[in-house]
């Protein structure tokens, strides 16, 4: 073997080991896949621990005010805006809720979350997400487990309770499980620590992405047991209120969209509700 042989092979090795080094140490740098979910712990169950945040609180006014939005998954500005207006508001009227009603990632992208997420964040006052479809692409779903919790889940708020229900049942494949009647069921099931539920979705019952095989039956559960005083969703974006199961006299309130730069506030005293509309 010739020396040249040799320094050129030495040559080599150090640049071989130099490259090494130099990825190693800027691995924070780059992303290895923009699916991958590495959130910390501020990120990581928020649901519930908002949901603790929010029974911890003293509703002295006897009033529960809930500030809606949702579908802000292309429209960062406006969900930055509505924060924004939700804490001005807050100085005046004690808000002790906000929910948003889903679609809160585009492509339930995990850097999505976090964006979304750091804008809520900043909220003075605790806050709830329901999963909405546009959350579930690709492995969203696993993002928005890691990051708010259990798809369904409900809590007891001043003697109501909420009830955050999965109802993308397109993206379940319409296997007929989409919304989960039976827990449904159960949640709504008398009990002494409440008198009223709320019921909170993201796909409403007259789309075609939710299961129409189990529309009939979510109505018939929703009003079993007379104590259903509303329920509220998205999807569509623009805000309307109406009935889709009139035997029960539920109301259903589709809230506006953020990007309509507009909000619904619903405030609830002694087992009724009213809703008021604010632009930002």
């Amino acid at each position: 073997m010739s020396i040249s042989t040799i320094k050129g092979g030495g040559t080599a090795l150090v640049w071989y080991f130099s490259l090494f080094f130099l990825i190693s140490s800027c691995t924070s740098l780059f992303d290895y896949s923009p699916y991958a979910i590495d959130f910390d712990a501020a990120n990581r169950n928020v649901n519930e621990r908002n949901i603790d945040r929010i029974a911890s609180q003293a509703n002295d006014d006897s009033v529960i005010t809930i500030a809606f939005t949702g579908d802000s998954h292309r429209f960062y500005d406006e969900l930055h805006d509505f924060v924004a207006a939700v804490n001005r508001m807050n100085d005046t009227l004690q808000i002790d809720f906000v929910v948003h009603v889903g679609d809160l990632a585009d492509f339930g992208l995990p850097k999505q979350y976090l964006w979304s997420n750091a804008l809520l964040q900043e909220l003075n006052v605790p806050y709830v997400v329901v999963v909405g479809n546009h959350d579930l692409v690709s492995n969203g779903g696993d993002s928005y487990r890691t990051m708010f919790g259990p798809y369904n889940i409900s809590f007891v708020y001043d003697s109501i309770k909420f009830i955050l229900l999965n109802t993308n049942s397109l993206e379940f494949d319409m296997n007929g499980k989409v919304p989960d009647i039976p827990w449904l069921d159960s949640q709504l099931t008398p009990q002494k620590d409440f008198q009223k539920a709320v019921v909170l979705f993201h796909v409403g019952p007259n789309h075609g992405e939710f299961d129409q095989r189990l529309r009939e039956n979510f109505g018939k559960t929703l009003g079993k047991y007379g104590n259903v005083l509303l329920a509220a969703h998205g999807h569509i974006h623009s805000f309307s209120i109406y009935e889709p199961f009139p035997e029960t006299g539920i109301p259903f309130v589709n809230v506006y969209g953020v990007e309509y730069r507009k909000f619904n506030v619903i405030t609830i005293r002694n087992d009724t509700f009213n809703l008021s509309t604010y632009a930002f």
